[in-house]
């Protein structure tokens, strides 16, 4: 009973979405419609328990696909967060003593995360196939076998990231920002712009007028 009272929310939209997608099911329809829903989402949930080791995860998180996660650290995941593996499979790497935080409502699909110092993405934040986002650079450019720099990377709510991008060390991403496809980010992004280019620079003011 709790499942369903958890879920219910959803099932409204979906019941929702589906009489809007196909006015002309019939009842018996809307309702296969929403049990087969629930049924897939409580798999995704139980992905998310299985995969997910030693992390710390809200209501309803949901994994899809086979994600490679490696946790030695600490992964804090809010409410409804997704972690996909379309296209392209998910990566996650935590290190000791290294936090990822990630908000309600965000959607990981295909991206590689190498965290170790921290790295806090904020809600509702949309991360495509092929994004790389790195607080290290592991290797000193002149001495290669000498440490790279560290930079705790800070994502606020409502961002999107596009396929290819790469979020590197010490970067904050302001709050509705967006980077473009293939965009290497090596500096801070104002709130409500969009970034494209290597190196990353703004392109276009996203405030509504």
């Amino acid at each position: 009973m709790t499942v369903v009272s958890d879920f219910r929310p959803l099932l409204v939209q979906r019941l929702a979405l589906l009489q809007q997608q196909q006015p002309g099911l019939s009842k018996l329809g809307l309702a296969f419609g929403v049990v087969r829903d629930l049924g897939a989402g409580l798999l995704k949930m139980a992905a998310a328990r299985f995969y997910l080791n030693n992390t710390q995860l809200g209501k309803r998180v949901s994994v899809k696909g086979r994600p490679l996660f490696r946790n030695a650290g600490r992964v804090i995941l809010g409410d409804q967060v997704r972690i996909w593996s379309d296209i392209q499979r998910a990566k996650i790497f935590v290190s000791r003593g290294a936090t990822l935080r990630v908000g309600d409502n965000s959607r990981i699909n295909g991206a590689h995360i190498s965290v170790s110092i921290g790295v806090d993405i904020g809600r509702n934040v949309r991360i495509g196939p092929n994004v790389v986002i790195m607080d290290d650079d592991f290797h000193d450019a002149a001495s290669h076998f000498s440490a790279g720099k560290t930079g705790a990377i800070r994502i606020h709510d409502n961002v999107w990231i596009a396929m290819g991008a790469m979020v590197l060390k010490g970067v904050t991403i302001g709050e509705g920002a967006a980077v473009a496809a293939g965009a290497v980010v090596t500096k801070d992004v104002a709130p409500y712009t969009l970034v494209g280019g290597v190196p990353a620079k703004p392109i276009k003011n996203l405030r509504h007028e």
